[in-house]
């Protein structure tokens, strides 16, 4: 088992009550399985991810040690004990 440290932005936040926490995941567990288990524990995860509430469809990065994972590499991007994921919305301003 692996511990990794799991960090949303909003409105991922409010689905599942915390903004940073740690999750435990069998060893060779992916960004894809990291997901997947985000939407099991909190019912309104997935949802949100999908981008429902928002209008837009699938509007959320991920980041592993702030380095982007391209949504076609979520399933094979594995994860290491101690790793920090980020699920945000990029935002741009000006």
């Amino acid at each position: 088992m692996i511990q990794v440290t799991v960090r949303l932005g909003e409105p991922l936040r409010r689905a599942a009550g915390q903004h940073r926490f740690a999750l435990t995941l069998p060893e060779g567990a992916t960004v894809a399985d990291l997901v997947a288990r985000l939407a099991d524990a909190y019912p309104d995860f997935a949802r949100r991810y999908a981008g429902v509430d928002l209008g837009h469809a699938h509007p959320y990065r991920l980041y592993v040690n702030f380095q982007q994972v391209a949504s076609d590499q979520l399933a094979k991007r594995t994860l290491q004990e101690g790793d920090t994921v980020h699920i945000l919305i990029p935002i741009a301003g000006g």
